[in-house]
């Protein structure tokens, strides 16, 4: 993740959010009519995968913007937690989706029927994929520079159906050209890949709600800025977690005895304030333990 301040991460943020949900509205509009047309179950497989990443990001958006709002009484430690909350709905939502569309696929599979206006069907897919690709871009430049959790999940759905995308023109020529079940076969590929990715998603929204640490590389940049801090003779009981785009950090530094109350209280904060330069945001609480330098 890039340093940047709050304030432009906050506002990459805001931007990402809500590009997704344009993009999502303006495909389920369109792959809604021509569903309609068609008849493809493949197309509505990508109908059904807009309106999931639709709830979604509207989801994202406003966890995101909950996110942002500063601490409160009631919440001395922010509202970055929202975002996992985000991620964890967002996986159910998927999941069940997935079910939906295998479910579908399935009778499809039993009566198979070729679809009708495949140019418009292909028309739609090749729209999709373009604002996919934008899209995504966008995103994960936002991730990039923020580390957001959100949006790197909402991206992830957006990731995913250029494969799928493709996938699906395909099917559509193929089934027009007389091979019906592969219409269907199609979607049902997509099901499980939907559901797959909802694991995934969900997965990781539990371990941040359940305070995992920081990235063991993340760590490591903590650890020697703290280490290779004035004064700091030795370093224990590192702990970090992460709230939204915020990066929790105690630790206990080890100093010299022979300090006075004042050295050793400037000693700390200088140390702290090294974390905060590296990832702008961060609340660190480092304790001091007294101890005797070495001769």
């Amino acid at each position: 993740m890039q340093t940047i301040s709050p304030e432009q991460g906050a506002r990459l943020m805001r931007a990402a959010t809500t590009a997704s949900s344009l993009v999502a509205l303006t495909l389920i509009l369109a792959k809604a009519v021509v569903w309609q047309w068609s008849g493809s179950v493949s197309l509505l497989a990508s109908l059904v995968d807009s309106v999931m990443d639709g709830v979604a990001s509207l989801m994202t958006l406003l966890a995101v913007r909950y996110s942002l709002v500063p601490p409160d009484d009631e919440h001395r430690f922010g509202h970055g937690s929202a975002e996992a909350l985000a991620g964890l709905a967002q996986a159910l939502f998927i999941g069940a989706s997935a079910v939906f569309l295998f479910t579908e696929g399935l009778q499809r599979l039993r009566a198979p029927s070729p679809p009708e206006a495949t140019g418009w069907a292909v028309a739609v897919m090749v729209l999709s994929i373009v604002l996919t690709v934008a899209l995504v871009s966008f995103q994960r430049y936002v991730v990039k520079r923020t580390g957001s959790t959100a949006v790197a999940g909402d991206s992830l759905h957006y990731l995913s159906d250029l494969a799928t995308n493709v996938a699906i023109i395909v099917a559509i020529l193929v089934a027009g050209a007389g091979w019906v079940w592969f219409d269907a076969g199609v979607a049902l590929v997509i099901a499980v890949m939907i559901f797959l990715s909802a694991l995934k998603l969900g997965y990781d929204a539990v371990q941040l709600l359940l305070d995992r640490e920081l990235p063991s590389d993340i760590r490591q940049r903590i650890e020697a800025l703290l280490r290779e801090s004035e004064g700091v003779l030795g370093l224990h009981d590192l702990r970090t977690r992460q709230s939204g785009r915020v990066y929790f950090v105690q630790a206990h530094v080890e100093l010299d005895r022979q300090l006075s109350f004042e050295q050793a209280h400037d000693y700390i904060r200088a140390a702290g304030d090294r974390v905060r330069a590296a990832f702008p945001g961060a609340e660190v609480l480092i304790h001091g333990d007294p101890v005797t330098a070495a001769p």
